[in-house]
């Protein structure tokens, strides 16, 4: 079949564009410098990631468009998303029918991004960018979900990103990189001053468009001033409200070189004031409003009816004097006992009102704490809770499945049945399975012959009966070794005070016999992290959280940030532990992803590709169970 006009051409401009990749990977490698794109997984560490935000969709300027997200996405490209692949293969095919399209049609079609200090890097779409950076398109349209760091005080990039996010609530231009936070509060000055003096009868004109105009007419200049720095020189002549035309804004920006030249590299001599200067004192910088911390806040803690000094709520109130008695009088905390949803939103209002720092430790009690968030703006509010009940509504929560997964490794390496068992309570509701899918695919990752059971039938932990019964149920199904829920009357010697889920080995009439391992949450270390981080304002981004995408937590931390642990016996052997020792500080680093694809579910769809990580918010969904697992 013969080729049509668009795919001749097409054809054409791939040999071009892969002649120009192979000339471009060949000069960086030569001069020993990285020849394929970035990768954002090789940047950032996830235990570094405060948030995943989701935001609105809109163009980006593709000369921000840097990398990708994983690593096996990396090496079809050259640093500048050249294609590497000969003509003939179907990386080829796929590049030179997208071209022929974008000569034809356009391509209309988002990628997916994340954004990352202040760059994008490609999750869907790497092909499509690869074909209009070769065209030389100044953006592409997207969905981008921003990663928020934590701040690092000690990091002076950390703190400018964080200015940026105060300037990001209430500043005209998305995403826009500056050198300082002192620009940011320039910019911020100048914009207000220009919106309250306008014309109201004269349209605002597109400022994202605007942004991507003017840093595609900047970097021609090969100019070396963050856009943002660039663009405030340009506001403080021009103004920001005009909707110039390119021609315009180009003779506009070679006008003012000479001055941004001069912002590049201030002479060395000092500015000297030689008259009394008649200007007010400088108002506190926006660093300083930003990271001085608040004094002395009040942290109250909101439980659910049923505290005890061993059970799950009262870990929580260990948690929190642990907190108090490491932050001493930096903080004064309390808590709110016995609450249920009917009674929560009026002891909230009574007993929570001049708190700066709201905890809710029960997803139960989301609609009162709903409630009192949009009553008392200034008190944040955080929710534990795997989602967000509401986009208003801030969460925390763990990546549970992490030392779960080490609890797999374990139960592979200690049985001597080649079964494993996971006994659990069966919801039928949403069923959150990341937790079991973790550990079979731990007990595979080290013993691949191994038979993982899901035991979850008829299983309440809170009856002893039906977790007796479903330990029985696992044993008669041959497994010796079995993660199961730390039930009333479950007396075992060694277990930690804080453990909920144990690893027991089962002797043959099907009962418990040992404890070998369990996963745990560090609750004293979670709570203090977060009062840290208030107090020094890393929390103040949560109020800005876009509005509808429930499915992303607010924080979302794992044994990286020491919130969680994997705590195990000498019951295990030492050849164990040393694997065990590896692999969870690989998980710590962020070098090892529990969920690395290839996995299946029960009905054989693919659920995560070969040699991909599942995305945060497919992790928090997770509602399927691996295929190689047998359910009881």
């Amino acid at each position: 079949m013969a080729e049509s006009n668009a795919q001749v051409a097409a054809r054409i401009e791939y040999d071009r564009a892969y002649k120009q990749g192979q000339r471009e990977y060949n000069n960086l490698v030569s001069r020993q410098e990285r020849g394929n794109l970035l990768v954002l997984d090789e940047l950032t560490e996830q235990s570094r990631i405060m948030a995943y935000i989701k935001q609105p969709e809109r163009e980006i300027p593709l000369k921000r468009v840097v990398g990708t997200y994983t690593s096996s996405r990396a090496y079809s490209f050259s640093a500048s998303f050249l294609p590497l692949h000969p003509t003939g293969t179907e990386f080829a095919s796929k590049w030179i029918s997208l071209c022929a399209s974008h000569m034809n049609e356009g391509l209309r079609d988002a990628i997916q991004v994340y954004e990352y200090l202040w760059n994008y890097y490609v999750v869907e779409g790497n092909k499509r960018v690869s074909v209009l950076k070769h065209f030389g398109a100044p953006s592409i349209r997207a969905e981008i979900t921003r990663l928020i760091p934590q701040l690092d005080n000690d990091d002076p990039l950390a703190q400018t990103y964080y200015a940026f996010l105060q300037y990001d609530r209430e500043g005209l231009f998305k995403n826009l990189p500056m050198s300082s936070a002192e620009k940011y509060n320039q910019l911020l000055e100048l914009e207000k001053k220009q919106i309250a003096s306008r014309d109201p009868s004269v349209p605002l004109p597109n400022f994202n468009s605007m942004l991507i105009r003017f840093e595609e007419i900047y970097a021609s200049t090969e100019g070396k001033l963050p856009v943002g720095d660039a663009l405030l020189e340009y506001a403080k002549l021009f103004g920001l409200l005009a909707d110039d035309l390119p021609s315009v804004m180009e003779e506009r920006i070679k006008a003012l070189l000479p001055q941004l030249r001069l912002t590049e590299s201030p002479p060395a001599e000092p500015q000297l004031m030689l008259d009394v200067s008649n200007e007010k004192p400088q108002q506190p910088s926006l660093l300083e409003r930003l990271f001085i911390p608040r004094k002395t806040p009040q942290v109250m803690f909101a439980y659910e009816q049923g505290r005890t000094e061993t059970n799950w709520i009262g870990a929580h109130e260990r948690g929190r004097l642990i907190m108090q008695e490491i932050m001493g009088e930096h903080v004064k905390s309390d808590f709110i006992d016995n609450l249920t949803p009917e009674n929560a939103y009026a002891q909230l209002s009574k007993n929570a009102a001049k708190a700066d720092l709201l905890l809710v430790t029960s997803t139960k009690l989301s609609p009162a704490a709903l409630r009192f968030s949009l009553e008392h703006p200034d008190c944040l509010v955080l929710v534990y809770s795997r989602v967000r009940q509401d986009y208003r509504l801030n969460t925390y929560y763990g990546r549970y499945y992490e030392p779960v997964f080490l609890c797999g490794v374990a139960a592979a390496l200690a049985t001597k049945t080649d079964k494993v068992a996971y006994v659990t309570p069966y919801i039928e509701h949403n069923r959150h399975t990341p937790d079991i899918n973790a550990f079979a695919l731990g007990a595979r990752s080290v013993r691949p012959t191994v038979e993982v059971l899901l035991v979850w039938k008829d299983v309440d932990r809170y009856n002893p009966a039906t977790c007796e019964n479903g330990i029985r149920q696992a044993v008669e199904y041959g497994a010796d070794i079995g993660l199961v829920p730390d039930y009333p009357g479950l007396n075992l010697p060694n277990v930690p005070v804080d453990a909920f889920t144990l690893l027991l080995r089962m002797n043959k009439e099907g009962a418990p016999s040992q404890y070998l391992a369990s996963p745990g949450w560090d609750w004293g270390r979670f709570y203090t992290e977060i009062v840290k981080s208030y107090l020094n304002g890393s929390l103040d981004m949560l109020c800005q959280i876009d509005q509808g995408d429930p499915t992303v937590t607010g924080l979302w931390w794992g044994m990286g940030a020491g919130v969680l642990r994997f705590a195990s016996t000498d019951f295990l052997p030492a050849s164990a532990h040393n694997l065990l020792q590896y692999l969870r500080k690989s998980i710590e680093l962020g070098r090892f992803n529990p969920f690395r694809g290839p996995v299946y579910d029960q009905a054989g769809d693919l659920r995560i590709p070969p040699h991909t990580d599942p995305k945060p918010h497919e992790v928090l969904n997770m509602s399927w169970i691996a295929d190689f697992i047998r359910i009881i």
